[in-house]
């Protein structure tokens, strides 16, 4: 039997006091992620690059001269402190971000799953569409997880999950900076365009990830080259080796362990949320049925 809507709009208000207090513990609870991940982010880049330039390809290193050893140095730390600044900043620096066709498709999907998407295509490109409209989700995302007065469960994990796509792209465009830096110093192949090492890092299952740096990925690429002998040309395959930088947050937590410690806080939260979500679609299924059954009786009448 259903119960009175009063009663059901009760429990609802109960539920959503308790959503209110999850979402706040777990913006708390983000923060102080973002903030350990943004220290290990900036040790993590640096210890990298290290071992690309010294255990990798130390003769390219050894191949600059000092001042040029320290510029490249002085880019990376740069590079460092503003991925660490731009992860506090959370959402505000994606605009920044030049985005690939594999982000913009995978972009593209997620907000249109939002109402809110609006589309301004005659004068600029999807991109950076795409990075304002997320931009426009996130600050949304963030008010509404903040407003107690309207905060069902549904909202807070859009926001939670907005908040893992942020750093996910912010990372991978701080380890495509990185490698960019890289190749221009002359530390990696050169023979490598930027397109086909970005991909490299969108890409799961894409190489080995090094014993030594959990932020070091080895790639093995087959090459087509051309061999002139004579008058004749002929086409040679040749396997290349290839190191590069690919931080990602979830082997950033598995050797840190402060780190891990915030992450699996953020889960057990989730978790929570979770559970809160499953009873609050339970109550507003409820409520629905009995505004129905009220509908029926109030609009039935005998001829």
């Amino acid at each position: 039997m259903v119960r009175p809507i009063q009663q059901i709009e009760t429990d609802l208000d109960a539920l959503e006091n308790q959503v209110s207090a999850i979402a706040q513990k777990i913006e708390k609870a983000y923060e102080e992620y973002i903030e350990q991940l943004g220290e290990t982010l900036q040790n993590q880049l640096v210890f990298s690059v290290y071992q690309i330039c010294t255990q990798e390809y130390p003769e390219g290193f050894l191949k600059l001269s000092l001042s040029q050893q320290q510029a490249l140095q002085k880019q990376i730390r740069d590079l460092a402190q503003e991925a660490q600044a731009n992860l506090k900043l959370g959402g505000a620096v994606l605009q920044q971000i030049e985005w690939n066709d594999e982000q913009a498709e995978a972009l593209e999907e997620m907000l249109s799953e939002q109402e809110s998407v609006t589309e301004d295509s005659e004068t600029r490109t999807e991109t950076e569409v795409n990075a304002e409209a997320l931009q426009r989700l996130l600050n949304s995302g963030q008010q509404e997880a903040s407003n107690s007065e309207d905060n069902s469960p549904e909202q807070v994990r859009v926001w939670c999950h907005l908040q893992v796509e942020a750093i996910t792209l912010l990372l991978e465009n701080v380890s495509s900076q990185a490698n960019e830096i890289l190749q221009k110093a002359g530390i990696l192949p050169q023979e490598f365009p930027k397109e086909m090492i970005d991909a490299a890092l969108h890409s799961e299952g894409t190489g080995v990830m090094s014993n030594r740096s959990p932020g070091v990925l080895h790639l093995t690429l087959e090459l087509e080259r051309k061999h002139q002998s004579g008058s004749s040309q002929t086409d040679e395959n040749e396997v290349i080796q290839l190191a590069i930088v690919r931080l990602r947050a979830g082997e950033l937590e598995f050797v840190t362990p402060h780190l891990n410690t915030k992450r699996r806080a953020l889960r057990h939260l989730e978790q929570q949320l979770q559970q809160l979500d499953e009873q609050y679609r339970k109550l507003t299924r409820e409520r629905a049925i009995a505004q129905a059954e009220l509908a029926w009786r109030s609009s039935w009448h005998e001829d």
